[in-house]
């Protein structure tokens, strides 16, 4: 969603400067279109979605979001028994740190074109 939101402040920095330059129906325009994408975004960010929903977004697997939910840690927008949570209060899963072996990135080496194999250390 961040990067919708850098693309609304782009279009406003860009309708004001159109407004500077006198194309006042243009600078208009591109506000409207930067408020309609930010309620858009508002709005995503306050569905509620399902626990299947929420493990394909967030990383996590779908036991421990239950349990998150359940130990209070991730607010319940849902029902006891069925329970969603609003995107918004989804905690991302931080990326897998770099293992730093020095070993090569096999996968690479082996899925690279012949003309741009990567050179083996």
């Amino acid at each position: 969603m961040g990067s919708r939101l850098s693309l609304v402040e782009r279009w406003r920095a860009e309708a004001s400067t159109l407004r500077r330059r006198g194309a006042e129906a243009q600078a208009a325009a591109l506000e409207s279109c930067a408020k309609e994408l930010e309620e858009e975004d508002r709005l995503l960010s306050l569905e509620a979605i399902t626990l299947e929903e929420a493990e394909r977004e967030s990383g996590y697997s779908y036991s421990a979001l239950q349990k998150m939910v359940s130990r209070g840690r991730i607010p319940n927008a849902g029902t006891a028994h069925r329970p969603r949570v609003r995107r918004s209060d989804l905690p991302k899963k931080p990326p897998r740190p770099d293992s730093g072996s020095g070993d090569p990135d096999l996968v690479s080496l082996v899925l690279a074109p012949n003309d741009e194999s990567p050179p083996i250390p």
